[in-house]
């Protein structure tokens, strides 16, 4: 970032000190260039820190190197040929685009600051020999920026396929070692648990021995459920959000917490890795509620939708901190699993105190329409 705002920022002084020291002054085409230049280069240097924005930003700098081309074409010769800072801003915009944005918005922009690079010396400067050339040597610069976008892009798409693969293999281990070990363990303590209740079926036992069985029963079907959608062939493809809904219930399994979702929750498609996540994220959160916060009155647990259905917001609030109180471990394993799943999928998770009382952690996740959106 500093690298690049050192060579923008000396690019353009040094147009303008050159043509100070050997014409001694500067026309008004000249410093409606460096001020182009200035702007352009400023998006270029914006664009690691609003990367959401990457078209708008690469649209304006194309959109305003097109303007200063056709005011440079009625009114030449406006200043001398010189070398554009300008392109170097509209090379790094470009090669961004094609690396970032989607194949459609990027191919277009890449095509329209071809074109905008390519023709900017014959429309300021006249059809020259001069100004061919080096309107073929823009052409040449923008034509690597391009290929380096796409380098990058595909060198990050050889990644994410490579990180696929490796958590199909771990999800895969983990529904083995779930069906293997778990659910076999859990079906031991169900049947040993009935066997309890005929031999004390007129114990004063006997209800807690019911409410055993339930809880074991449930923790069985919930595991079974996720063995199940761990080892579905089409785990990536979208589901109905009737399943996240029986997931946070599931995860929930306590009456005394509120848990608040949106009435269209069930129109939404979700993949299974959401649902999953969504699952950990509130299991973890309750099992930290429970030991840091065991003084809390009111734990509510809410699962949204945003107003433009790209994220999932999920959000477990809890009463139970103490004013004044510092937490030993603010960053404690639990929250490290939950921050590196859901940056696996693109989100992200906030947790931190809320008022004076209240402790939260939310989670956005991505639906799977906007899952695509930053190429």
């Amino acid at each position: 970032m500093i690298a690049e705002i050192i060579v923008l920022a000396g690019l353009n002084l040094d147009q303008v000190i050159r043509r100070m020291i050997l014409g001694g002054s500067v026309t008004a085409g000249e410093l409606a260039y460096f001020l182009a230049g200035v702007v352009i280069g400023g998006l270029a240097l914006l664009r690691r820190r609003f990367p959401a924005r990457m078209a708008a930003l690469t649209s304006a700098g194309i959109a305003l190197s097109v303007v200063c081309s056709v005011v440079g074409f009625f009114v030449r010769p406006a200043a001398a040929i010189d070398g554009d800072p300008e392109i170097v801003a509209l090379m790094l915009l470009v090669g961004a685009a094609c690396h970032r944005l989607r194949p459609v918005p990027a191919g277009i922009l890449a095509v329209l600051g071809g074109l905008a690079m390519a023709f900017a010396p014959v429309l300021r400067y006249g059809s020259s020999s001069t100004t061919l050339t080096i309107a073929v040597l823009w052409a040449l610069q923008w034509g690597g920026s391009v290929m380096v976008g796409l380098i990058l892009r595909d060198g990050e798409s050889r990644r994410e396929a490579a990180l696929a693969a490796a958590r199909d293999r771990e999800r895969l281990e983990l529904a083995r070692e779930l069906h293997d070990l778990v659910a076999h363990h859990i079906t031991g303590v169900v049947v040993r648990t009935q066997a309890a209740g005929v031999i004390l079926a007129d114990g004063p036992e006997r209800e807690l021995i019911k409410e055993i069985e339930h809880a074991g029963a449930e923790a069985l079907g919930a595991v079974r459920r996720l063995v199940m959608m761990l080892r579905s062939p089409g785990h990536g493809s979208p589901m109905p959000a009737s399943d996240l809904v029986r997931t946070v219930t599931d995860a929930v399994g306590d009456d005394s917490v509120r848990v608040r979702l949106e009435p269209g929750l069930a129109d939404l498609t979700v993949t299974p890795e959401t649902v999953s996540t969504a699952h950990r994220v509130v299991l973890e959160s309750l099992t930290n509620v429970r030991k840091h916060a065991p003084d809390a009155r009111e734990v509510t647990v809410s699962v949204e939708a945003t107003e433009d259905r790209r994220h999932l917001r999920i959000e477990v609030r809890n009463d139970g901190l103490r004013p004044g109180r510092v937490r030993r471990s603010p960053g404690g394993y639990g929250l490290i699993g939950m921050g590196e799943r859901i940056a696996a999928l693109d989100g992200r998770l906030t947790a931190g105190e809320d008022g004076e009382r209240c402790w939260r952690v939310l989670a956005e996740l991505p639906l799977p329409a906007a899952r695509g959106a930053a190429w």
